[in-house]
């Protein structure tokens, strides 16, 4: 089933060029990159590179990373090609952010028949679907804060998401605050689970698990069958208790010439 996995991060990584300051580049090697002067996320993906001729694309590929056309981050997935394309890479002068972590980053994945729902009585947690600006706000101000560390997207440019068919957006509040989120983006009967996060001073307190449980009941409904997500340190074992199982490690690629 890792090929569903892979499919989803592509259409993860593909929802950012919804927004007109993300360039979305598709080939051998896929990638996205802020448009010259603005700020966002930066990372390729999807790499399949020629066998016989993977070094050679390879080196115009980092000219590419020199001249700040093509990310420096690259996101290696089990679909990857050649098959000793992390090794050519480490070669070329990349190095592996996986290697050596303690806590490897899981893929992991969910079917409708193991999902195990969340839920607790007179919590004073509240999950809900959001569609208005203003909840939008909310929901990318805890995005950036407790995911991203900085002001990866902002509401103006990536609303679009949430007026897209497939592009759930869900925030959980305390007493009027909102502490924690997550997303959906759907494909027929798949789906991943995305954008995971809590305020840390609400961390411990259920709001995640709770929200996700809430977002995959809803996909659920709506007939899907799989959800994947990419899980980081102990976020695993979250999902673990929703029915999620691990598949495999991310290995993300970093160019340091």
């Amino acid at each position: 089933m890792f090929q569903v996995i892979v499919q989803n991060y592509y259409n993860y990584y593909k929802i950012f060029a919804q927004a007109d300051i993300i360039n979305l580049y598709e080939g051998s090697v896929s990638w996205i990159i802020p448009c010259k002067g603005e700020k966002g996320p930066s990372i390729a993906f999807r790499v399949h590179l020629n066998e016989e001729s993977a070094e050679t694309e390879l080196r115009v590929l980092i000219q590419g990373i020199r001249e700040g056309k093509v990310p420096q981050i690259w996101h290696i997935t089990p679909d990857a090609s050649p098959d000793n394309i992390i090794d050519i890479m480490k070669k070329s002068g990349f190095i592996d952010l996986s290697e050596g972590s303690p806590e490897p980053e899981p893929a992991m994945l969910l079917h409708k028949k193991d999902f195990i729902p969340y839920a607790e009585k007179e919590s004073p947690i509240v999950c809900r679907k959001i569609s208005a600006k203003k909840d939008f706000k909310l929901w990318i101000n805890v995005v950036n804060t407790a995911l991203h560390g900085w002001d990866m997207i902002d509401a103006e440019h990536y609303f679009t998401w949430v007026e897209s068919n497939n592009i759930n957006v869900y925030l959980a509040e305390i007493d009027g605050t909102a502490v924690s989120t997550c997303a959906t983006i759907q494909n027929e009967n798949a789906s991943s689970l995305e954008f995971v996060s809590t305020l840390e001073q609400y961390r411990r307190r259920k709001a995640a698990i709770m929200l996700c449980s809430y977002a995959i009941n809803d996909l659920l409904n709506n007939g899907v069958e799989v959800v994947t997500l990419g899980a980081c340190g102990h976020s695993a074992f979250l999902y673990e208790k929703l029915g999620f199982k691990r598949c495999f490690h991310n290995i993300i690629m970093k160019f340091e010439g």
